[in-house]
């Protein structure tokens, strides 16, 4: 499968963990939260496994929400602070899709649903422009 990440960005994403999920219910109303990732190499997607809400008796908001609604968008960044202050990162944006069974795979702390996110927007910058320019968004 043709990827929309260069290989300066997959590099990038297999260094980080962490990531921002945004997401927006049926009301219109935006979330943003942070999670960590596990990036599928083999079809250019953001896995996000989830713990258990023991005792809340609902799910995770942004399951809610890509229930509602499967647009999301995706961001992983970090500063490079030496030599010079230097920001990067890269934006997704795409559909969510729930799975309900296999996020245990994600570590022991997960339960068995968990959140893929297909990316079909993608900009970075700091990666493979200056920290100030972002690079040319690419679409599938």
């Amino acid at each position: 499968m043709a990827t929309l990440f260069t290989d300066a960005e997959l590099a990038y994403l297999g260094a980080h963990r962490l990531g921002r999920l945004a997401t927006v219910g049926a009301g219109g109303t935006p979330h943003v939260v942070p999670t960590l990732y596990h990036f599928d190499t083999a079809n250019g997607s953001f896995r996000i496994g989830q713990g258990p809400l023991e005792g809340r008796g609902q799910q995770r908001l942004y399951v809610r929400h890509v229930a509602a609604n499967p647009r999301a968008a995706f961001v992983i960044d970090d500063v490079v602070t030496d030599p010079d202050y230097a920001p990067r990162g890269i934006s997704v944006k795409g559909t969510a899709v729930v799975h309900t069974q296999g996020g245990e795979a994600f570590g022991p702390e997960f339960g068995p649903q968990w959140v893929e996110v297909v990316p079909d927007w993608v900009s970075s910058w700091g990666i493979d422009t200056g920290s100030y320019t972002p690079a040319v968004p690419r679409k599938a």
